[in-house]
């Protein structure tokens, strides 16, 4: 019965242990993450990210998952811009290029 109960102790601190906590954040920052529709592990992963809770919300919502968007944020696409290029066919590299000639996508119909 011990050994039951032991392992059934070790199994909660294990699942405790290995959940997403909002560990880091302040009420304030835990409050704007869930107001804008994250969990604890999403918005711990975005905001390794660099990003905070309405900036991801908004990368998010154009369709970039946290790396896709770290790529374009680091080359100075806003989120607007960086939806327009990749929905005219633009991977990042041609769309840095393009963009350095000074022309700009062509909205996809």
């Amino acid at each position: 019965m011990k050994t039951i109960i032991g392992i059934l102790v070790s199994f909660m601190l294990f699942a405790c242990a290995s959940a997403p906590s909002w560990k880091g954040m302040s009420e304030e920052e835990i409050s704007q993450w869930k107001e804008n529709g994250f969990d604890a592990k999403s918005a711990q992963v975005w905001r390794k990210g660099g990003f905070n809770a309405e900036e991801s919300k908004e990368w998010m919502t154009a369709k970039f998952d946290v790396e896709s968007a770290k790529d374009w944020s680091k080359e100075k696409f806003s989120v607007e811009d960086a939806k327009s290029w990749k929905q005219s066919g633009f991977d990042l590299d041609d769309a840095v290029e393009e963009r350095s000639k000074g022309l700009t996508p062509v909205k996809a119909k």
